[in-house]
């Protein structure tokens, strides 16, 4: 069982995204998962305590083609801020997907079915190729799919259709990125697909091309209801066995991270490239549909149970916030958070393994970033340097850009001890009140 993917993942998204802007300066929407599950949530009671929660769960694995369930201990943080972007938080991702997922399966399906509604599920392509430019080639594709919307709307509302559940999809491959769209819609149960299908075809043709762009005949494809799981959709964006049965090479952009954390240089190019190309995007849209049939959009939906059961014996684990900052830092070059939350599990059987690993990661951050410093040092020695130099002006050079680096150090270390470990704050000196000794008089002492 990978307990600790999610948290590898979102570390090397980190990681890429830190590196993009030291190189190009400009910031890819959605890099807010560099704090996530980092920070502190913004309405938290204790901003200085970093809270880690383990308790047991009952976990599905399949393991030789059944299913088995096993009792376990799941570490997570907890009063952590989440960044919410479904794109490229694998933390986030994963819980916005398992939250569209119970709501398609316990409000969307039901009450379509109690307005005699069928649903289907439609999905658009198109044509697409490595060697362009990926972030002009989703902007064209979004900007068919708003005019392929008007021209289909009096078409949706013949067969009944009170909306859409759209939903986007980016996987890589050796073609560049397959941006596609899945829909859930819904229909009336006497209406003709495929005769649906073929208007629907037409009009995507037409407002692809008027953007650069093209597909054939796979370029639309429509399943009934019965012919689909309902959780189908949601359990893609998961992205965690998308494309898994495909003859393709396509990878979603999680699987990405996973060979960018073994090393692939292409994976983290191509990453970049994707984020890049779709940021700024929302991963699924209701629209008015929920409104229509009467309930909650997916974000304001719970489930009918309420609060999930509380394990009674759960262990809360507390240490220093700023640690934690310093411990899961991009700079580390390793993933802090999935070393803590590993420690977190061990540590009812090893009290005080949990502090130890983050002040383990602490160093490792640390170390990571007086080794940033003495390179910067070095580039700068070497733009300095000429051969036309004598060898005591070299030895001089050499001994001032030392000197320099040697405090910049130890200012960093001093600075960075004093965050982790920072002063305890002097109590408050009790004030005397003597306005009372002679009432309506003021002291003077002069």
């Amino acid at each position: 069982m990978k307990f600790n993917l999610t948290a590898i993942r979102q570390h090397e998204a980190s990681k890429l995204l830190t590196r993009d802007f030291l190189e190009t300066g400009k910031n890819i929407l959605g890099d807010g998962l560099k704090l996530c599950q980092r920070a502190k949530a913004h309405n938290s009671q204790h901003p200085e305590t970093a809270f880690v929660i383990v308790e047991k769960k009952a976990i599905k694995e399949k393991i030789n083609g059944k299913y088995i369930t096993q009792i376990v201990n799941v570490a997570r943080m907890h009063d952590a801020a989440q960044c919410g972007n479904a794109h490229l938080c694998p933390h986030c991702a994963s819980y916005k997907a398992a939250t569209l997922r119970d709501w398609s399966d316990n409000a969307f399906a039901p009450a379509a079915k109690a307005k005699n509604l069928c649903i289907g599920l439609l999905t658009l392509t198109a044509k697409h190729r490595r060697d362009c430019d990926w972030a002009l080639h989703v902007a064209n594709f979004y900007s068919a799919l708003a005019v392929f919307n008007v021209a289909m709307r009096r078409s949706f509302l013949k067969i009944g259709s009170l909306g859409r559940v759209q939903c986007m999809e980016s996987p890589v491959g050796s073609n560049g990125i397959h941006v596609h769209i899945h829909d859930f819609f819904t229909y009336a149960p006497s209406s003709d697909l495929e005769e649906f299908q073929k208007i629907v075809l037409k009009h995507w043709k037409a407002a692809l091309k008027k953007f650069g762009l093209s597909c054939n005949s796979h370029g639309v494809d429509i399943k009934p209801e019965g012919k689909f799981d309902i959780g189908y959709v949601a359990k893609e964006l998961a992205a965690y066995d998308t494309k898994d049965k495909s003859k393709s090479d396509l990878k979603n952009l999680f699987q990405l991270l996973d060979g960018s954390a073994k090393g692939d240089k292409q994976a983290s190019a191509d990453w970049i490239r994707a984020a890049r190309a779709i940021q700024g995007r929302d991963r699924w849209n209701v629209g008015q549909l929920a409104k229509k049939l009467g309930i909650p959009c997916p974000s304001e939906w719970k489930k009918p149970e309420g609060i999930a059961k509380v394990d009674p014996q759960r262990l809360l684990i507390s240490y220093p916030q700023p640690q934690h900052m310093i411990a899961t830092s991009p700079a580390n070059p390793r993933a802090g958070l999935a070393f803590i939350l590993r420690a977190a599990r061990n540590e009812a059987a090893r009290p005080g393994t949990t502090q130890r690993m983050v002040l383990r990661m602490c160093d490792e951050t640390i170390k990571a970033d007086v080794e940033q410093i003495k390179f910067k040092h070095a580039k700068t020695l070497a733009k300095l340097i000429k051969s036309s130099f004598t060898d005591e002006e070299k030895e001089k050079l050499c001994a001032k850009i030392h000197s320099h680096c040697t405090f910049a150090i130890a200012e960093y270390r001093a600075t960075t001890y004093s965050y982790m470990h920072p002063a305890p704050k002097p109590a408050p000196q009790a004030q005397e009140d003597y306005s009372d000794l002679i009432p309506g008089l003021e002291l003077d002492f002069s």
